[in-house]
């Protein structure tokens, strides 16, 4: 027996969320765009105080006599607070090295903006929140069906992508240099809740005869729904880490040409030095892709075994099936090449995302174009 009631309140929970997580990504943007305004303004600032610290040089000092290397020299003063104010402020042989390396936290500014709440705590708090009422939505629809609130389109959609918001909180209380990381996940989880809510969203309805009494709907796309959330936020990682690696590439170029005060790519430079280094998001890229495999490896295993008792058959190369292998598969590579010590970095984080397309060519074309026997979409 469905209660239409619960549903509803379930679809508003999961709106009133969705628009918490719009108040949540504005909030995680003007984060990064302060905070690259920052780094803009200090820059600038650096640049103008060498200059005016060379202009500053009496014109005699050159030509005055030399007294040996303890002797005071005219004018000497000056240059030693120069040469302090630029090693203080950045200067070219201290600013190379910085310029490659993410804030450890730029959330608390100084005097009274570090008493007050920064844009990033006001957008984690609003994520947190919108994250609450997301899982209130995702099991009020289980309590509205009595069943798994992941047999549709729309039920894997919202089920997974509250799965991807609560581990990326999870992460960013431990590490809150991740918090950085807020625009690009809450904005995926956005882009995800509001395909849902406009192409797959279905009325709350019973079971099909298929799905009915069969503990392996909760085993094998339990386990599928945590492998899925996991690909998400891996490639999500694997991406930031590809533009941060080529940023990091540019502006050690320039560094190397001699450039005193080097950017690549202005504003979006400036966003992407507010996130850790390439090195460490590909560590975490590579951890969260290693338990989305093993999700992935049992997601093939349990499908199979479940496959035996529905069709009397182990595989029979259904769409579904062919495309769950060929995810499994790049998967496969991926970690192989990140364990080969030639072909980490780029190279094995471009495998991460090949994994990540097949992933959503299985969620979409798979199950709404090519007909299957794993046809439940709803739609």
């Amino acid at each position: 027996m469905i209660n239409q009631q619960l549903a509803e309140v379930s679809n508003l929970a999961i709106v009133v969320s969705i628009v918490l997580y719009v108040l949540a990504l504005i909030g995680f943007s003007a984060d990064l765009a302060s905070s690259s305004q920052r780094r803009s303004d200090a820059r600038l600032a650096a640049r103008e105080r060498a200059e005016a610290d060379a202009q500053a040089v009496p014109v005699g000092t050159a030509a005055a006599p030399s007294h040996g290397a303890s002797s005071p020299v005219p004018g000497d003063d000056v240059g030693s607070e120069a040469r302090a104010d630029g090693d203080g402020s950045g200067a070219p042989a201290d600013s190379a090295g910085s310029l490659l390396q993410a804030p450890a936290a730029e959330d608390a500014g100084s005097g009274a903006a570090a008493r007050s709440m920064s844009p990033q705590t006001f957008a984690f708090l609003l994520s947190c929140a919108a994250g609450v009422l997301h899982a209130v939505g995702v099991a009020l629809r289980a309590a509205a069906t009595q069943r798994v609130p992941w047999t549709n389109m729309y039920e894997f959609a919202t089920t997974s992508t509250v799965i991807v918001m609560l581990l990326f909180l999870l992460f960013s209380i431990r590490r809150r240099e991740l918090r950085a990381l807020g625009t690009f996940v809450v904005g995926a989880i956005l882009l995800v809740l509001l395909l849902a809510q406009t192409f797959w969203i279905v009325p709350a309805a019973a079971l099909t005869p298929s799905l009915q009494n069969s503990h392996w709907l909760i085993i094998h796309i339990g386990v599928a729904i945590i492998a899925t959330s996991l690909s998400i936020l891996g490639a999500l990682v694997a991406m930031l880490q590809l533009l941060r690696a080529k940023h990091e590439k540019a502006l050690a170029a320039k560094v190397a040409a001699g450039e005193e005060h080097p950017e690549h790519w202005g504003r979006v430079g400036h966003v992407l030095d507010r996130l850790p280094t390439s090195k460490p998001l590909e560590a975490l890229s590579f951890r969260i892709h290693s338990i989305a495999f093993v999700c992935w490896t049992f997601t093939l295993i349990f499908g199979a075994v479940w496959a035996r008792e529905a069709w009397g058959r182990y595989w029979g190369w259904d769409p579904k099936e062919v495309w769950t292998f060929i995810i499994w598969v790049i998967y496969a590579a991926y970690l192989h090449a990140r364990a080969t010590g030639g072909f980490r970095g780029t190279r094995a984080a471009w495998l991460a995302l090949a994994g990540f397309v097949a992933v959503v060519f299985n969620y979409t074309i798979v199950n709404t174009v090519i007909n299957g026997l794993h046809s439940y979409s709803g739609l």
